[in-house]
């Protein structure tokens, strides 16, 4: 693990169950209002962190990829919270952005907004924001970089940090 500055560090996973626990470790540690933007390019592993993360959320089905319909509400049966994956892959343009919503997701009390290429929407993200980069380093490697625009980010970064990897 690489700390980079002071808002941001790097990890590595060397399997898709690793990235899945990871993604599960970070769900269950997301305070209730919360973007989280996951960025990479295609296989890199997104929706495999997704799904840990989600998992780890507490939500009852799998999180699968929403690239086709943009937008998948996912609920935790204990207390009804609700988290929302969005993929903008297919998002060409700012009124496509605006077709779908978005704006009003982000602005939603007491939900988690789990946006797949997020550098689509960018204007849009919060300052909150939690910020993920995957890169595919071989089939099996994946290089994260967890970073945050605030301190009050940087500080569920930094919880999640040294609950995976004791830093």
């Amino acid at each position: 693990m690489a700390l980079l500055d002071r808002h941001s560090f790097e990890a590595t996973s060397n399997s898709e169950e690793q990235t899945l626990r990871l993604g599960a470790r970070l769900g269950s540690m997301l305070p209730s209002h919360c973007v989280v933007a996951l960025q990479g390019e295609m296989g890199a592993g997104k929706t495999a962190f997704a799904r840990g993360l989600g998992e780890g959320w507490g939500t009852s089905q799998p999180l699968r990829s929403p690239s086709f319909t943009l937008i998948q509400k996912h609920s935790r049966p204990q207390d009804s919270a609700v988290l929302y994956h969005v993929d903008l892959q297919r998002i060409e343009s700012a009124s496509d952005l605006a077709s779908i919503g978005l704006r009003d997701l982000l602005e939603e009390e007491e939900v988690i907004v789990l946006i797949e290429w997020p550098e689509r929407a960018e204007a849009l993200l919060p300052p909150n924001a939690l910020h993920i980069r995957i890169r595919s380093i071989s089939e099996t490697k994946r290089q994260f970089m967890f970073s945050a625009k605030n301190d009050q980010a940087w500080k569920v970064l930094i919880a999640f940090r040294k609950a995976a990897f004791g830093v």
